[in-house]
């Protein structure tokens, strides 16, 4: 089924074309809640924060994960006219306020406005190929400048409708089961704002004629080009073994679509502490994501990780600083992180390739 001005069939150069993603060594996982067990402690140990220590094991490649010593965030933001349009503005200052509390330089992407994804595809072929690169570059950038983790945030007016759009078409679920109602300022329920996302996700996919269930698909159909950079994020940090940590719909839409790039690409992922909303819920179990550790902050995209990231790096802390016998600190334990793992049991996609297609 063809795909308006885009069309999965056209000759796609992607930046990541033949990349190989790998996946973080889950064995260190393992090996750090082995280590946690047999501290010499008169309580139990960290409860729920022991499963940021273990996730961060796992992309260090080490049973003695340590705090990140820079982490920079990567906002991209943009606007979608048409049906899903929220009525709630993005207030940044909140942001800026929890990055500058944590120590997390911003850097910001703009993007232009989209279409309607009822009325047209959001992206034409040059213009999802731009977005990649874009997110490549922007995640180069940050690694190149000595970051060792990045937090990664997507807004705007629209943003979360389309990450609905992205995460039913690549999961295969009907779009009304993963768009939770509307809230507004002063605790009330906005539910015209909620028919008419709806019913653009019902013609958006009525229109796309059910094109094929990948990531170019997803991306220029639904995503536009603030899920498409945000994507790319997570896959350049991935092939470069950098982990993402993230919160909200739009980037756990993105973390689904790199998925279909690479299965490794999600597992550099982890939210912290997740915005309890379908989409986030729906990533978290597919990619077989760590538990969180935060309380399930929800006022605004970015502001959950932004406010978990002090958290985690206190976990760190507290874990290395934690007395343990001789014969646990002492024991050599290889480095390393293998190139591939077996796919997790929730991972139901087809095989794909480098590019973001799947055969």
């Amino acid at each position: 089924m063809g795909l308006g001005f885009f069309d999965v069939s056209d000759d796609i150069t992607s930046p990541f074309a033949n990349a190989r993603v790998p996946f973080p060594d889950a064995s260190f996982a393992t090996r750090a809640k082995n280590r946690l067990a047999q501290a010499t402690v008169p309580g139990t140990g960290l409860g729920g924060l022991g499963s940021a220590v273990a996730w961060a094991a796992r992309v260090q490649g080490t049973d003695r994960p340590t705090p990140f010593l820079r982490i920079d965030g990567i906002v991209v933001s943009g606007a979608h006219f048409g049906g899903f349009v929220e009525s709630t503005p993005v207030d940044v200052d909140v942001l800026r306020a929890l990055a500058d509390t944590a120590g997390i330089p911003l850097t910001f992407i703009e993007t232009e406005p989209t279409g309607a994804a009822e009325s047209a595809p959001l992206l034409t072929v040059d213009e999802y190929e731009e977005a990649l690169e874009r997110g490549r570059a922007a995640a180069d950038a940050a690694i190149d400048g000595g970051a060792d983790a990045i937090v990664l945030i997507g807004l705007g007016p629209g943003v979360t409708a389309a990450a609905i759009g992205v995460a039913a078409h690549l999961t295969r679920t009907p779009p009304i089961e993963l768009s939770p109602r509307v809230h507004v300022p002063g605790g009330l329920i906005d539910d015209e704002t909620w028919m008419r996302q709806t019913a653009a996700l019902r013609d958006a996919f009525a229109r796309a004629g059910g094109p094929g269930r990948n990531a170019a698909a997803a991306l220029s159909e639904f995503g536009g080009p603030v899920l498409a950079i945000a994507a790319a994020v997570i896959v350049a940090a991935a092939i470069r073994r950098t982990p993402v940590l993230i919160d909200g719909p739009a980037a756990a839409a993105a973390a689904l679509a790199a998925r279909d790039f690479s299965l490794g690409a999600p597992k550099w992922c982890y939210a912290p502490d997740r915005v309890p909303h379908p989409v986030v819920e729906k990533m978290a179990s597919q990619t077989g994501m760590a538990d969180p550790i935060g309380p399930g902050l929800d006022i605004g995209d970015g502001c959950a990780v932004l406010n978990a990231v002090p958290l985690l790096q206190d976990a760190l802390t507290l874990a290395a600083r934690l007395p343990y016998p001789a014969d646990v600190d002492d024991r050599d334990r290889p480095d390393g992180i293998v190139e591939e793992e077996p796919e997790d049991p929730a991972d139901d996609d087809p095989a794909v390739t480098g590019d973001g297609l799947s055969h």
